[in-house]
């Protein structure tokens, strides 16, 4: 035995020639993938015919009477076993050699019809052969879905498109607050992610949503369940989030395998209104084996373990390789199995007993008035007791049924249980439900005459039209003139404001119909019914700003504005033109020398003796009108700082 991975060259060799489906016992039949019916599958039953026995009937008491044969019962259990069906003349030939305990249904043979291929089923594996001899196995679900019970026609194509054109696979694992994906290109994982949270019940097991759905309307309300049922909430999110990142990468997939147990689960991929997988995708296999807990590291092994192929030199190797690993399997089940516990399923050894015999009175009377259950009996006078036997014919026609016994003991449940029916309340509740989804898409599109209708309808049951105009539709609290102004419907938000509907009312959110949009053409809309009914709300509340301005009113304000921003920018010139004639005076002066400062100076204190007299500083020229100037060699100045500044200029040199 040689064990290979599929995505090598060797194995493509392998492969490269006609493959054809085997099986390790009773293999002389015809091949599986050759024939459009699987052999042992009964056809579409029609009148008067049995499909497992392949022969036909004239009367219905024909047929009544086959099913009691034990040759359909012979022909049935070959079926389950997946086994073609013997005819009549087979069927004496093999009574007269062998017994007729592979009729019975009894636990006792149950070793013996646990055969090899029925044991490599139970194990997910399926054995092919190509045209050289050699045998291979591998896993069924490579080639076929778990639904498929026929291999398929194609199988060398299928097995050419698994191993060889799409070698990218992904494999998602989640149970128990884990987990676990990766999307593999041959082997190497090109993403992976791996997450936990805290959703199952310590000590106890199971999902906080299975807890709380058998717990009827009281659920649990400590900590530890509220914090459960929102990680639970978290986790769909994630893994969600994930599976749509991964969106492009899934789709370059050639098959899917998962593992997701239980109905909370499964519900996470295959679950809600836009579930993240089609149950019907052809790509999507169930992971065919046990598994531990979600991580990185075991999916990498569960892919490991996908990827390999046992090849086998013949058949004959493949049935003792494989006959040695069942018996060791059974041997180490049987090893863990208790000693002491008694088997009652087997038959005891039988002890021949003696009869019992009845205790004789004295008295003949009392015996005969005593009731006897037992006749004395003795050794002696056996062969003297004469036996009486009476024939008696029973007719079962009318309780027969056909195919009754077909049935598998999980058909029989679920056909005795019966569908709960739906409560009054729930009915009502469903109704609800469907009316307001129907009020949402009619605000949503803009339909005005159907909500026209719809109001109509409801005034004709109730006279309170505020009642209709200002439910809350939706999870979030939010009323219809909330969806309409989502939905920038700008007629459907006027007809519900003409028709009373309150603007003031808020969601969840503390968010009115003003402030739940951001388009103008909305807002602009609820302002102008403000303005036109200044008096029907309270637009504080509402949110709406009612001192708003109207286009003309706001024109005239600019006007205005303008004009005062002009006469502002009138009086600046002017202050500056008179900076700038002072900057120009002080320069000029500034310019003169000592001999035209004074002379100046001296001109100014001739003017001001006629009233008109200015006096500047003599070396920074600021005016000097009203203050007592500082003198310093009949200069004057302004300040002790100017003085100074002027003495350090013109040091005076002593003789």
């Amino acid at each position: 035995m040689e064990v290979l991975k599929i995505f090598e060259d060797k194995f493509k060799q392998i492969i490269h020639n006609n493959i054809k489906s085997v099986l390790l016992e009773n293999n002389d039949a015809e091949d599986t993938h050759q024939s459009p019916q699987k052999e042992g599958t009964p056809d579409r039953p029609s009148s008067l015919a049995c499909s497992y026995c392949r022969t036909h009937f004239t009367t219905l008491s024909e047929q009544r009477d086959h099913f009691k044969l034990d040759w359909h019962r012979y022909n049935l259990r070959q079926s389950l076993l997946q086994k073609p069906p013997i005819t009549e003349e087979e069927f004496a030939e093999k009574t007269t050699k062998d017994d007729l305990s592979s009729i019975s249904g009894s636990d006792s043979d149950s070793d013996k019809e646990d055969t090899l291929d029925t044991y490599a089923t139970a194990q997910g594996k399926i054995f092919l052969q190509n045209s050289d001899g050699k045998v291979f196995s591998l896993y069924a679900c490579l080639l076929q879905q778990k639904k498929q019970e026929d291999l398929p026609e194609n199988l060398h194509s299928r097995l050419h498109s698994c191993c060889v054109t799409s070698q990218k696979w992904a494999v998602l694992m989640l149970g128990g607050g884990h987990f676990a994906g990766a999307i593999f290109d041959k082997y190497e994982p090109i993403v992976h992610k791996t997450f936990h949270c805290y959703t199952v019940r310590a000590g106890q097991g199971g999902a906080q949503s299975s807890r709380d759905n058998k717990s009827g309307g009281t659920h649990p309300k400590s900590a530890g369940a509220s914090l459960r049922r929102y990680n639970e909430q978290a986790l769909m999110q994630h893994v969600r989030g994930i599976v749509e990142a991964w969106q492009s990468e899934l789709n370059g997939c050639g098959l899917i395998f998962y593992r997701a147990a239980g109905p909370y689960n499964r519900s996470v991929l295959f679950g809600g209104g836009a579930p993240l997988f089609d149950k019907e995708d052809p790509r999507l296999r169930s992971v065919p084996f046990s598994t531990r807990r979600a991580t990185f590291a075991e999916v990498k092994r569960v892919h490991s373990v996908l990827t390999l192929a046992h090849v086998y030199e013949s058949l004959e190797a493949a049935v003792e390789c494989f006959t040695r690993h069942k018996v060791n399997e059974q041997n180490t089940k049987r090893s863990k199995a208790k000693t002491t516990c008694i088997d009652r399923a087997k038959s005891r050894e039988t002890i021949e007993r003696p009869l019992p015999v009845p205790r004789v009175s004295e008295s003949s009377e009392e015996n005969f008035k005593r009731p006897l259950a037992v006749a004395p009996v003795s050794e002696s006078s056996d062969e003297d007791v004469d036996l009486l036997m009476e024939n008696q014919q029973i007719f079962l026609e009318d309780s027969l049924q056909e195919f009754g016994d077909s049935l598998t003991p999980k058909q029989r449940q679920l056909k005795k249980k019966k569908k709960p029916k739906k409560s009054k309340a729930k009915k009502l509740q469903e109704q609800e439900e469907h009316r307001k989804k129907e009020l949402i898409d009619v605000l949503s599109t803009g339909n005005i005459d159907k909500l026209s209708q719809l109001l109509e309808n409801f005034l004709k049951v109730s006279d309170k039209k505020e009642d209709f105009v200002n439910e809350a539709i939706d999870d979030q609290g939010n009323t219809l003139l909330h969806v309409a102004a989502l939905n920038e419907q700008q007629e459907t938000l006027d007809f519900l404001l003409k028709n009373d509907a309150n603007p003031c009312l808020k969601n969840q959110k503390q968010q009115t119909a003003y402030t739940c949009t951001q388009s103008k053409d909305i807002r602009e809309v609820l302002k102008q019914f403000a303005r036109d009914f200044p008096d029907k709300f309270n637009y504080n509340k509402a949110q709406i700003p009612t001192n708003v301005l109207t286009p003309e009113e706001q024109n005239e304000k600019k006007k205005v504005q303008r004009k005062l921003k002009k006469e502002k920018e009138k009086v600046k010139r002017k202050e500056n033109e008179i900076k700038r004639k002072e900057d120009l005076e002080k320069e000029r002066f500034l310019n003169l020398s000592d001999r035209e400062k004074r002379a100046l100076a001296a001109e100014r204190r001739i003017l001001s003796q006629a009233g008109t007299v200015i006096s500047r500083c003599f070396l920074c020229a600021a005016d000097m009108s009203g203050k007592v100037p500082f003198e310093y060699l009949g200069n004057r100045f302004c300040s002790v700082d100017c003085l100074k500044a002027h003495r350090m200029q013109n040091p005076v040199v002593l003789s």
